[in-house]
Formats: C-alpha cells, sequence, structure tokens
C-alpha cells in the first residue's frame, strides 16, 4: 500500500469512528503513521482528505454490496440488499452510514461531503432500480425508491438502537410486501 492509499484508510477508519469534525489532522497523521507534513503533502487540506475518504468508502461499500446481492437469484435481490444491510450492521465496528454521517456534519447543501454524500446515495437508488427491475417489478423507479427508503431507515434504526433480528424482519418483511404489490 503506498503512502497516499494507507493515509486515506486511517482517514476513512477515524472519520468513520470519530466523526469528521471530531478527527484533527494531528490525530489523523499519528494514526495514518506519517508527519503531519507528509500527510499535507498528499493532501493539501483535510477537506480534502475527507473527499478521499468519502470517495474510497463508495468504492468498498459498492463493491461489499453487489457482491452479496448479486449472490442471491435475481428475483430475490431486493430482499438480499436489506440482508446485506442487516447484515452490515451486525458488523463490530459498525457506525451507521459514513455518507448520512457526512451530510449531517456537513449540512450545507454545496458543501463537497454533502455533495459525495448525494451521489452515492442517487447511485444506490440506481443500482436499485436495476435490481428491482431485474427482479420483474412492474414500475422498478418506485419499488426501487420504496427499497431505498427502507434500508435508510433500517440504517438510521440500527445506528441509533443497535441491529436486531426484530429490525431487520421488519424491514425484510415490508420488502416483502412492497414487491408483492409491486
Amino acid at each position: 500500500m503506498n503512502t497516499s492509499d494507507q493515509i486515506v484508510n486511517a482517514a476513512l477508519n477515524e472519520f468513520y469512528q470519530h466523526g469528521f469534525h471530531a478527527t484533527g489532522v494531528d490525530q489523523l497523521s499519528r494514526v495514518a503513521g506519517v508527519t503531519k507534513r507528509t500527510l499535507y503533502r498528499y493532501f493539501p487540506s483535510k477537506d480534502h482528505l475527507i473527499e478521499a475518504a468519502l470517495n474510497l468508502r463508495d468504492t468498498q461499500f459498492f463493491e461489499h454490496m453487489q457482491a452479496f446481492v448479486e449472490a442471491a437469484d435475481v428475483v430475490d435481490r431486493p430482499q438480499a440488499y436489506v440482508a446485506f444491510l442487516a447484515h452490515w450492521g451486525n458488523e463490530g465496528n459498525f457506525c451507521g452510514c459514513a455518507f448520512i454521517n457526512a451530510a449531517a456534519e456537513f449540512a450545507e447543501h454545496s458543501a463537497s461531503p454533502h455533495v459525495l454524500s448525494k451521489a452515492h446515495k442517487l447511485r444506490v437508488l440506481n443500482y436499485l432500480e436495476v435490481i428491482c427491475a431485474q427482479a420483474g417489478a412492474m414500475d422498478p423507479a418506485t419499488m426501487a425508491m420504496q427499497l431505498f427508503l427502507i434500508g435508510e431507515g433500517l440504517i438510521v434504526a440500527m445506528q441509533t438502537m443497535g441491529a436486531s433480528a426484530p429490525l431487520a424482519e421488519a424491514a425484510l418483511k415490508s420488502v416483502a410486501q412492497i414487491f408483492r404489490v409491486s
């Protein structure tokens, strides 16, 4: 792993665990194992590092989500998306969605982290529309939006209340119900 990747990986973990504003450059350089000068050589500002970390998270999330979802039969992929989220919520280091967290910390819609968060969520929504169409939904766009909202609600519920079987079961039942009527 090169120095830039080392810095971004460490930063993503710190931002995810502690928050974007609460994580300082001193902490980031220490955890990455580089001097502040080296950190600034690769990333001229903390904002640049936040952007790089969110871009990395977008890539990581999509790789994991697609591998999980696409391992299921085509007709089961909408439910597999929710199952993926429930599985993610049970991971020991789960701190919610980095993009929801970023949008909350950078509430101004024109702020770069907010813009990147919106782009990530639209990418998820577009992917959900594809899997809903493949699964045979009569109205894939509406089904995808409903699936997206169920998923986002599940993420926030798991972040605030902790992951649990009843939360996952309720989300999966909701998907089953809307898919039946779509």
